[in-house]
């Protein structure tokens, strides 16, 4: 079995390091869906729960479909009903959503099987909204060494399978049409053992990397941040979101 998009064994670094959402963003993104406090939405490949985390406390009633039971065993959410589930089959009841949003998720799904079932389970004209955090490239900095020695190490690596035409992909099937996007920026300032953990919980770089590899750029990378005494990295994303409305 591959391990590629099997976060059993990244699960534990994905829940301590993981960064949030910005929760202004999240809360213009509710208000441009048309949600409010109360309001069922659902959050699709939900991880650890760090957007459910963000819903709930937004007063939102929360279920959160996530098919690993390692990365639902970290979840620590109050308010959040947990789904043993997927993005095409999430076991929910017909229209029973007012929103449905899918955080650093969506790039695993299968569009062909997902859409049609996500907009089974939202009610007619409501939204889903595909969200990713994006580190911004950095030169010159720890990130910036970094993604150089993540070249040196794993040259075979990139992260361009996030950079889709996302519109295009909401509108493959029918079930949904585009109806914009939306960005912004913040940064997060990490320890020199959160930012370890950040790297040991990248699903995609450890399948493509395998055990050695991988080691062995986290041990130069412990090295680094030891040897320059760094006491703190920040860490600088884009968040990005792409929003599309039900089709009926």
């Amino acid at each position: 079995m591959s391990s590629l998009g099997d976060f059993s064994h990244q699960a534990a670094a994905y829940g301590t390091s993981r960064p949030s959402y910005p929760a202004e963003f999240i809360s213009l993104l509710a208000e441009n869906a048309g949600v409010a406090a109360g309001d069922p939405v659902v959050d699709l490949g939900a991880g650890t729960g760090i957007s459910s985390h963000i819903l709930a406390n937004a007063g939102f009633r929360v279920t959160a479909v996530e098919p690993n039971e390692a990365m639902r065993s970290q979840a620590n959410v109050a308010g959040v009903t947990w789904v043993d589930g997927t993005f095409d089959a999430t076991g929910l009841p017909d229209q029973s959503q007012r929103w449905a949003i899918a955080a650093q998720a969506f790039h695993w799904a299968q569009p062909q099987s997902a859409l049609p079932e996500i907009r089974r389970i939202l009610q007619p004209q409501r939204k889903l909204t595909l969200l990713w955090n994006n580190r911004v490239a950095a030169t010159g900095t720890t990130v910036g060494w970094t993604e150089h020695a993540i070249r040196r190490h794993v040259p075979e690596f990139s992260e361009a399978y996030r950079n889709r035409d996302w519109d295009q992909t909401l509108e493959s099937t029918g079930d949904f049409q585009f109806v914009g996007r939306s960005e912004t920026k913040h940064a997060v300032l990490m320890s020199p053992q959160r930012y370890l953990q950040l790297w040991r919980s990248h699903n995609r770089l450890s399948h493509i990397a395998g055990p050695e590899r991988l080691e062995t750029l986290l041990t130069e990378l412990a090295e680094y941040l030891k040897r320059e005494e760094v006491p703190q990295i920040e860490v600088v994303y884009k968040c990005e979101a792409w929003t599309a409305e039900r089709v009926g």
